[in-house]
């Protein structure tokens, strides 16, 4: 008997040892491809070896990171990892995801927005709405365009309950979009506050405007969302647009892509718990004759995929341009020759009915991306040119999401506003 089970053990030793070897050549295993962008190294080859690269360690650095990414149940480990970590410890691998109460997930730099810590000035953003204040009217009295801001929601903003305690929420300070939405209602400047929309539906809506594993609204909350914004426009140019119709609602734990979008790129091995059911809608156009299809440019983040993706503003609007972040052209994301800069920025504004720009908190920080800034130098060339701001502003714009600058801002323990302003004298001196 002793000796039957050695024997099954061995070979099960032995089938264990030879399964990479199996895998490798007879493919024995389907595995589902992880999620998100990577390159994959070529396969190790024998060419790549030369004496020159031997000595120089080239070869040897080469065939490593080769042989990592072309290691037999890759997929299988690299979930098994992810699961691993976050299971025992509330913790994910993924740059700037963050685990927080509950399991709800969240990129780390809403929740640094939504906690004042990338606070860039109340000089600073007074300047860019001043600047934003005079595009809006000179727009709209010489050339009957609407400029309209659009905060859109922001997902620390609408769940800071389940923000994790290493964070410090109960130190909150004021946040950029929190010193903004009060300036642009003190300025008059024409904007929709979907944030403060979104929070004051929190316990009444229906349905979930967020999903627990998704960064971006949910299909419901987008949704409403458009609805909202399609009446603030006809308000404000006194039009009346096509309608977005709701003919069905589904509710089902079964998600959508939106609504585990940060979820699938943590490649678990399986599924988080999906408890909660959300809203799936099946919707219709009013698109009669007597409707008007205004023309609107729209300057957004990621939140306005979702729009895009849904065919919306191919019902609602004369034509479906975008502009990603104001630098690459929806829909030709992926071709890196097609770039706002190569516009003739003058005729694509002109042409326009609404500019829309769509903004959620994430982004705040770096407001508007330049965009009412190249209207102010393009439109307001008599004004003197404020060198100290536009030389923060390019700061900004360098340091994306302001890793770095809060890196130096916590060394010499002051804030990142401080930092930012010393970086722009000692900047300017440079000059």
């Amino acid at each position: 008997m002793k000796k039957r089970v050695k024997s099954i053990l061995l070979i099960f030793i032995l089938f264990f040892l030879l399964l990479p070897l199996l895998q490798q050549n007879l493919s024995l295993f389907a595995f589902d491809p992880l999620y998100g962008y990577y390159n994959l190294r070529d396969k190790p080859q024998l060419k790549w070896f030369t004496w020159e690269r031997w000595f120089s360690d080239k070869f040897q650095d080469t065939l490593s990171k080769s042989l990592q990414d072309h290691v037999v149940f890759r997929e299988l480990l690299i979930r098994l990892n992810n699961q691993y970590k976050l299971n025992l410890f509330d913790e994910t691998d993924m740059k700037n995801i963050v685990v927080g109460k509950e399991n709800y997930l969240f990129e780390e730099g809403y929740i640094l927005e939504y906690l004042g810590r990338n606070f860039t000035g109340k000089t600073y953003i007074d300047e860019k709405l001043r600047r934003t204040k005079w595009v809006q009217d000179y727009l709209k009295r010489e050339k009957n365009i609407d400029l309209i801001i659009v905060f859109e929601p922001g997902r620390a903003s609408f769940f800071p309950e389940f923000i994790p305690e290493r964070y410090q929420p109960q130190h909150k300070t004021l946040s950029n979009y929190q010193y903004y939405a009060q300036r642009c209602k003190g300025l008059d400047i024409h904007n929709l506050d979907l944030n403060a929309y979104f929070l004051s539906m929190k316990t009444t809506s229906p349905f979930p405007l967020y999903p627990k594993y998704g960064v971006h609204w949910s299909t419901y909350g987008m949704t409403l969302a458009m609805d909202t914004l399609i009446h603030y426009i006809e308000n404000t140019r006194n039009i009346d647009m096509p309608e977005v119709i709701c003919n069905n609602i589904i509710s089902s734990t079964e998600y959508s892509d939106i609504d585990w979008d940060i979820e699938k790129s943590m490649n678990l091995l399986y599924k988080l718990p999906q408890s909660e059911a959300m809203a799936h809608l099946e919707i219709t156009f009013n698109n009669d004759a007597h409707k008007t299809k205004p023309d609107i440019l729209t300057i957004g983040d990621s939140y306005c995929w979702s729009i895009f993706n849904a065919e919306i503003p191919h019902h609602l609007y004369k034509n479906t341009d975008y502009w990603y972040y104001n630098h690459t052209i929806y829909p030709n994301y992926w071709d890196a020759t097609k770039c706002v800069e190569q516009l003739n920025l003058k005729e694509e504004i002109e042409k326009r009915d609404v500019l829309l720009i769509m903004i959620t908190e994430l982004n705040m920080h770096n407001a508007f991306w330049g965009f009412t800034d190249q209207l102010y130098n393009l439109y307001c060339r008599k004004d003197a040119t404020n060198s100290f701001y536009h030389t923060k502003r390019l700061l900004i714009s360098a340091d994306k999401d302001l890793t770095n600058t809060r890196k130096e801002a916590e060394a010499h323990q002051i804030s990142v506003e401080q930092i930012l302003n010393l970086s722009t004298l000692k900047e300017m001196t440079k000059k």
